[in-house]
């Protein structure tokens, strides 16, 4: 695992999304999971090289499957924003098939293991924000909102690390169909305010501020250029397709690139008119 400070560990290599490790003198507090369960043995393993403490508690920074799913090889010691809770029932019950329609490949090679797996759902929960003390070392979560309803900040004071979910990725930011824009720039905002030495994004390697700025920027661009076509009495349909965001993407244009602009520019039309 890769040290990013003095008591905080992550692994960025598992997929589905970034794990963190926080050690406290109650035991490591393990932020998100491994997608398979090969993975999340891994995590055991090196977990144990770092401490030979059981796992104190495992947050969800939101409750997608990429971020969940290794918490049955884990522990149930849970933490979660509330509006998790929903949604991570109706994974328990739907998990295959929402595996299979996202990635159906991925469903194909581990049919065994999706037809079988069980999510677990937080026993802890909590509305705006929630204070988590493991002997000396404390954890700030903190309900945004932004890129799901559920998305929270985990915020380790004593080193100055921020995990952020998927409200920052490296690259293009990951858009959910109930991704809510508006949140998500004050999140990023907000961010901007701390004070951080090491972000850790969902998705890709360790960062600094200069990709939440690049993030918002893009956000706020993308919501004035759509703002600018509702007042001219553009339709939505005639917005994604005219609409353009070169100059503050985030990563180069490509198919999949404009297909996620165009899906962004849907949503956020829809959200401010």
């Amino acid at each position: 695992m890769q040290q990013v400070s003095e008591h905080v560990f992550i692994e960025t290599k598992y997929l589905g999304c970034n794990v963190g490790v926080v050690l406290t003198e109650q035991g490591p507090v393990v932020i998100d999971t491994p997608a398979l369960p090969d993975d999340t043995r891994d995590l055991r393993d090196q977990i144990r090289k770092l401490t030979s403490r059981r796992i104190a508690y495992l947050i969800y920074t939101h409750e997608h499957f990429d971020h969940v799913l290794g918490a049955a090889g884990l522990t149930k010691k849970v933490i979660a924003h509330y509006a998790a809770v929903s949604d991570i029932e109706y994974l328990r019950k739907n998990l295959a098939s929402e595996i299979k329609h996202f990635y159906p490949g991925l469903y194909l090679e581990y049919k065994d293991i999706f037809d079988t797996l069980d999510v677990v759902p937080p026993q802890i929960t909590f509305v705006n924000e929630i204070t988590l003390y493991a002997g000396s070392r404390k954890l700030e979560l903190s309900w945004v909102g932004g890129h799901s309803p559920a998305s929270i900040l985990i915020y380790v004071p004593d080193d100055r690390v921020l995990f952020c979910g998927d409200n920052v990725d490296v690259g293009m930011p990951f858009i959910a169909p109930y991704s809510r824009f508006g949140e998500w720039i004050n999140a990023l905002k907000r961010i901007e305010g701390m004070e951080i030495d090491r972000i850790v994004p969902g998705h890709g390697e360790v960062c600094g501020m200069d990709d939440v700025i690049r993030t918002r920027i893009f956000f706020e661009t993308a919501r004035d250029r759509v703002q600018s076509l509702i007042s001219a009495d553009v339709t939505k349909q005639e917005a994604v397709q005219k609409i353009d965001l070169t100059d503050v993407l985030p990563v180069p244009l490509s198919p999949i690139v404009r297909q996620q602009v165009q899906t962004m520019v849907g949503m956020m039309w829809k959200e401010i008119d």
